[in-house]
């Protein structure tokens, strides 16, 4: 259990590049699920991670899910203030999928 524990937290590590930038070539495929689902489908949030700005009150929130052998990771980005005015934001996820399935780049 503690391997896979760090695995998956080796995972979240080596996973928080910046997700806008992420290559062609990236592991990290985009879904329409969202975070409420794949926790309904029975996933576990395994690790969560946050960057608060400094400078404009703005925060992310990562949120690593898994269950047995498929891995998923939502972003939940959100200002502040707006999410006061609006009551939450909109997670994006994405799936972890084998190399030779992400697409080339070429």
């Amino acid at each position: 259990m503690k391997i896979r524990h760090f695995a998956v937290c080796s995972l979240a590590v080596a996973a928080l590049s910046a997700h806008a930038g992420d290559a062609p070539t990236s592991q990290w495929r985009m879904t329409e699920t969202s975070l409420f689902d794949l926790v309904q489908n029975g996933y576990s949030i395994v690790a969560v991670t946050g960057n608060a700005s400094r400078i404009d009150a703005s925060s992310e929130d990562t949120f690593f899910l898994q269950r047995t052998n498929s891995v998923y990771k939502c972003f939940d980005a959100h200002d502040a203030e707006a999410r006061a005015k609006r009551g939450g934001a909109t997670a994006h996820c994405f799936e972890l999928i084998k190399a030779d399935l992400a697409p080339s780049g070429k």
